[in-house]
């Protein structure tokens, strides 16, 4: 006899089906002959054994029903990891006095409660079924939003498994935040990978979800792991036995041939499946950058963030917009506490602490107080942000090292940072020798100054060209020089405006290569310079003669580059990549200033 799990449903039916044909052919044949008396005995003999045979087919048709009938259902669980500071199970709930716990049936296999609101009655989800095979009196719930917590105590921790809206009662700074994501990427088969959510920590936090129509390797999502954030993957399991699909992110969703009571030893394999470091073969990048759920580490940032912008002390505090900006639509930014509401062409930090009072900032203001943007073709403000959501800032607390952006606080593993730095340091410096920028004086200023007073240097500052299928124009670069470099300068303000830059960079090497239409343009911007002209006239286009070189206008510092903000490394290690990778050179030059 086959042993439950090794039923297939529909082969089990059909198999029954054949069976039943068996049994009532046999019967009705047996039933019409064997009442002639002229039959001989052998024919008889024989007509026995096939009556047998038909008892046999009829036995197999109920034994197979009864499997079939017996087959555990598949349900869907939601489940969370709870942190191991927790002295009772009530302790996991916002509000657990509005609570009514129900406690479990004895010898199910594991302890915990069932934790239930008041909610008004309709309709009864569809997962109370399961949950009153483990409570010792019927739930009582119709209504289909109805909310329900079954709190599952195994291995000396703590799961939440969630139906319904139960996540929402529960306390969001105990839930290991990484629980789903690591069992997940653990036991999933990294070649049946279904959905991959990530996102991009930079100056703007993008956030993206691509799906495969079959089970694929994680290249094919395109995921580029040196700064993209993977926020949960679904994939199918190795084991079987462990769920039919995963979802991991925070939760870990999955759907399971289960019991009530094969839950607790559901959780116990599942924190096996996190202990493990399976993932690192292939995930290994997930513990570069994690973002923080712990709102009184949050609440401790908040802190110093405030503290910083009162005092006026942060370099690396700037405004970005948090989400993407259609520029060929663009036309004004606005700060709500203006009361004339004023136009800004880019987003200042400055120009909103203007409008307020500083010494009276709060994290509560800063959440309040909306960031407009205004389009061309309309009149009135179409979209807002909180100017929390809008900030972009870094700090080192207790050892580690954080950085929010739009709205969300990461910490930074300490190895990646130090990883990133590296990278910066293997960038050479460049041989380019340019003169030092004067006080207060402006890229736009420097760079005709330079290209004035050196006959080697062409500038192309402000000479932007459209490329091909795009919807803004690209500057090539801000000065060229006839062995091929590439300069792009900016000042050292803030985080925003250097990564600006490196993006710069690698948009316009990218159409140079790419787009001979564009290259022409930029050609016809140099008909006083035909030497440097010549440099990109050419019917092809050969990126390994060419320099990128990023000139920073800053003071001396004694760790130079390394005292680039984070995010400013993060973004230049990646230009710097991806210039590689189309064969071009890249370097990185300091232009001093008093």
């Amino acid at each position: 006899m086959l042993e439950l799990h090794e039923w297939d449903a529909m082969h089990a039916f059909l198999f029954r089906d054949v069976f039943a044909t068996v049994y009532v052919s046999l019967n009705t044949f047996i039933n019409t002959y064997s009442k002639h008396k002229h039959i001989n005995k052998p024919l008889q003999h024989t007509l026995l054994n096939i009556t047998n045979a038909a008892y046999e087919a009829r036995d197999s048709q109920r034994r197979t029903t009864r499997i079939i009938d017996m087959k555990t259902k598949v349900r869907p669980l939601n489940i969370r990891l709870l942190k191991p500071n927790m002295a009772s199970a009530k302790d996991a709930f916002r509000d657990p006095t509005s609570l009514t716990k129900h406690p479990l049936k004895k010898n199910i296999g594991f302890k915990g409660f069932l934790f239930v609101p008041a909610v008004p009655s309709h309709k009864q989800p569809a997962w109370v079924d399961l949950l009153n095979e483990g409570v010792t009196s019927p739930l009582s719930l119709f209504n289909a939003s109805s909310s329900a917590v079954l709190i599952v105590e195994t291995s000396n921790r703590f799961f939440a498994i969630s139906f319904g809206y139960g996540n929402n009662l529960l306390r969001q700074e105990l839930i290991e935040r990484d629980f789903g994501l690591k069992v997940a990427l653990n036991a999933v088969d990294p070649d049946t990978l279904r959905s991959v959510d990530m996102h991009t920590m930079e100056d703007l936090t993008l956030h993206t979800r691509r799906q495969a129509s079959t089970g694929s390797r994680l290249s094919t999502f395109g995921l580029d792991i040196t700064r993209d954030l993977m926020r949960s993957v679904t994939g199918r399991p190795r084991d079987p036995n462990i769920g039919r699909q995963f979802t991991g992110g925070d939760a870990l969703a999955l759907n399971a041939e289960i019991e009530f009571t094969g839950l607790g030893a559901k959780c116990d394999r599942l924190l096996h499946e996190y202990g493990q470091k399976d993932y690192l073969k292939e995930f290994a990048f997930v513990d570069h950058v994690r973002k923080i759920r712990d709102s009184n580490l949050e609440d401790e940032l908040d802190q110093l963030l405030v503290q910083d912008i009162r005092a006026g002390t942060s370099k690396s505090a700037y405004l970005a917009a948090p989400k993407p900006i259609e520029w060929d639509r663009f036309a004004a930014f606005n700060y709500s506490t203006e009361g004339h509401a004023d136009d800004h062409s880019d987003l200042e930090l400055a120009h909103y602490l203007g409008t307020i009072d500083t010494g009276a900032l709060s994290i509560n203001k800063l959440r309040k107080d909306r960031i407009g943007i205004k389009y061309a073709d309309a009149d009135v403000t179409r979209e807002k942000w909180s100017v929390y959501d809008a900030l972009v800032y870094e700090t080192t607390h207790k050892g580690n090292l954080y950085a929010l952006s739009a709205g969300e606080w990461y910490v930074i593993e300490q190895s990646y940072a130090r990883q990133i730095e590296s990278d910066i340091k293997q960038i050479p410096a460049s041989r380019l020798q340019l003169p030092a920028a004067n006080p207060n004086e402006v890229e736009n200023d420097y760079n005709k100054r330079v290209a004035a007073t050196t006959k080697d240097i062409a500038l192309l500052d402000r000479g932007n060209k459209r490329v091909t299928g795009a919807n803004a124009p690209i500057e090539c670069c801000d000065l060229l020089t006839l062995s091929g470099q590439l300069v792009h300068v900016k000042r050292k303000t803030r985080s925003s405006t250097l990564s600006h830059l490196f993006s710069q960079g690698v948009a316009s090497a990218e159409a140079l290569v790419w787009d001979d239409r564009y290259r022409k343009e930029i050609v016809s911007l140099l008909t006083g310079h035909p030497a440097h002209a010549a440099l990109l006239a050419g019917p092809t286009f050969n990126a390994a003669s060419f320099e990128v070189v990023y000139a920073v206008i800053t003071k001396r510092t004694a760790t130079w580059p390394a005292s680039l903000p984070f995010l400013s490394q993060l973004n230049l290690a990646n230009a710097a990549r991806i210039l590689r990778r189309m064969s071009y050179k890249v370097s990185l030059l300091r232009i001093d200033v008093p």
